[in-house]
This record gives C-alpha cells, structure tokens and sequence, in this order.
C-alpha cells in the first residue's frame, strides 16, 4: 500500500505541477511554460501508471471498484487519450491549461473515497462489465477534449487576433469542428457504455434496465449529447452556441457520473463511496 500510495502522490504532484505551468504559460503568453506543463503530466504517467499496476497486481482486479480506483484510472486514461490526440494536433497545447487541472482534481476527488483493498464480488467477474468500463473511460475522455476545445474557442472568438496566444490558435471555424468531432466519438463511447452495461446488468441481476440513480443519469446525459448532435446536425447549432453547450453538458455530466453515487443510494455506489 505504502508503495503506491508513494507513487500516486508522484503523480498527482506532477500533474498540479503541469497545471500550474500551464496556468502561468496562459497568463503570461509563455509558449514553453504549455510544453513544460505537457512535459510534466507526461512524465507524471509513468509513476501515476505504475500505482495503478502495483495494486491490480495486489487485489488481482483492474481499477474499477471503488471510488479511488475510478478516478485514479479515469485521470490516468483522458490524459493518455489528451496526449495522443495533442500528438496529432498540436494546438491542443493551448488546452493543458483546462485539461491539467481536471486531471489534478479528478485524482483528489479519489482520495476522497477510501483507498482500502476490496475484493471483487461474483457479480462484477464479467467480460461485459470490464467492456462496460473501458468505454466509460474513453467517453469521459473524449467529452474532456471537447470541452478543452470549447474553451479555447470561446477564447478566441472573445478575443479573435488581440493577444499572441489567439494567434497561436488555429481558426474558430477548426475549433467548431474539435467540438462537435470529439463530442460525436464520446456520444459512441457512451452508447457502448449503456449497452454493454445493460447487458452486463442483465446477466448479474437479471435485469437489463432498473432505472437505478446512476443508470437514469447516465440516460439523461446521453440524451444530452444526443440533443447536442441534433442541435448541431440538422439546426446548424454552431460556433458559440455548440461551444458553449458542450461546457454546461460537460459539467451535467461531471455530476451525473462521479457525485450521483455520492448522494443517492444506487447499485454503483455500494462499492464506489467505500
């Protein structure tokens, strides 16, 4: 325990390191200060990885029991999702100033939960739940780089050419596509999601669907993205009113997914608050 926790807090201070740079690269138009913050939640992978291996190793299950393992696992996916897709765009830079500090925060709100070995149960030993939460990650970290982009478009279309750190930002009309792209790929990871977890549902309990707390959320925030993709589609919602639903879906999601368990009694949160 003692060695993972060690190895976690590595992590974690790497990634409030990389969220601090990238604070100070924004306000002071620091193009380095962006790499260096990318530089540290890179390198903050390695030790945050290898906490998450030594105790999948120790408990003999992946992270996806209990509240610290989730957001430990989550935090560690969407940065990896947000460095490769930085690799391919490299204007998502400009994004590690929203995108750090989630990751940051996301590994304290874990440490809010217990962080105590527990066993997994029969009903969870299944290939469709493992399915269930692979997709659950790849979504949330999706749904976070269209929020980064989101906030960079709003940025610059609030400030179009004023400041060098608009200019460094591809076109607004390129910032409009991120969003609705990424928010389309988390929409299919989200139905995945729902599916596998329905059947997964079906073959512990018996039931695909109960209309459990965190399940009725989950549909609501999947309508959401659905109505987001329709807005879009087919009643040209685009530029500022895509950019600035993606940020209050986002947040609705944040809620619905990771506070939901917390406060109401459901069949995630039987292990999750522990």
């Amino acid at each position: 325990m003692n060695e993972e926790i060690v190895f976690f807090w590595i992590g974690t201070t790497l990634y409030g390191l990389g969220s601090i740079l990238a604070i100070i690269g924004l306000l002071f138009k620091k193009e380095k200060l962006l790499s260096a913050a990318l530089a540290s939640g890179a390198i903050g992978l390695i030790p945050h990885g290898v906490a998450i291996i030594t105790r999948w190793i120790r408990v003999g299950h992946g992270p996806y029991i209990n509240m610290y393992e989730v957001m430990s696992s989550d935090a560690w996916i969407a940065l990896l999702f947000f460095l490769i897709a930085h690799r391919k765009f490299r204007f998502l830079s400009n994004a590690s100033v929203v995108v750090l500090p989630v990751i940051f925060l996301s590994m304290g709100f874990g440490l809010m939960g217990s962080v105590k070995d527990i066993p997994l149960p029969p009903s969870l030993r299944s290939y469709w739940l493992v399915l269930h939460i692979v997709f659950a990650k790849l979504c949330s970290a999706s749904f976070l780089v269209a929020f980064g982009s989101a906030v960079l478009y709003l940025y610059k279309d609030k400030h179009h050419e004023e400041t060098s750190f608009s200019k460094r930002l591809p076109s607004i009309e390129r910032l409009d596509s991120f969003i609705y792209k990424f928010n389309a790929l988390g929409f299919a990871f989200l139905s995945i999601m729902i599916v596998a977890g329905s059947i997964w549902a079906n073959n512990a309990w018996g039931r695909y669907w109960a209309f459990d707390p965190v399940e009725t959320w989950s549909l609501i925030t999947w309508l959401c993205y659905g109505l987001f993709l329709h807005l879009r589609l087919n009643r040209t919602w685009v530029g500022k009113k895509s950019a600035l639903l993606t940020l209050v879906i986002f947040i609705f999601s944040i809620l619905a997914f990771f506070f939901i368990p917390y406060f109401l009694k459901t069949a995630h949160s039987e292990y999750l608050v522990r």
